[in-house]
């Protein structure tokens, strides 16, 4: 038991008058909270850490994907200036004959 811990065992026996096993109980129980508070508490700063790794990455993606829809829309267009300009040739040609 450290200092705390017999503090406490000490205040239950004495000043709420608790037998010996119960005071070591009480006290078990309240390192157990408080054991559980600091669970809790590391967990909740390890989800902040993960939510703001996830969001940087996030933010990466979205930059990605944007690069990726201007790359597919430039394309679409020059796909879309040659086979205009193969249609007007094409009909050009038959005009021409």
């Amino acid at each position: 038991m450290n200092i705390a811990q017999l503090r406490l065992y000490d205040l239950f026996r004495k000043e709420l008058s608790l037998p010996d096993d119960k005071a070591a109980l009480f006290v078990a129980a309240v390192e157990e909270v408080v054991e559980q508070k600091e669970k809790i508490a590391i967990q909740i700063n390890a989800s902040k850490e993960d939510i703001y790794k996830l969001e940087l990455k996030l933010e990466l993606k979205i930059e990605q994907t944007k690069g990726d829809i201007y790359k597919a829309m430039f394309l679409t267009g020059v796909i879309q200036l040659f086979a205009i300009l193969s249609g007007v040739l094409a009909i050009v040609k038959l005009m021409i004959k």
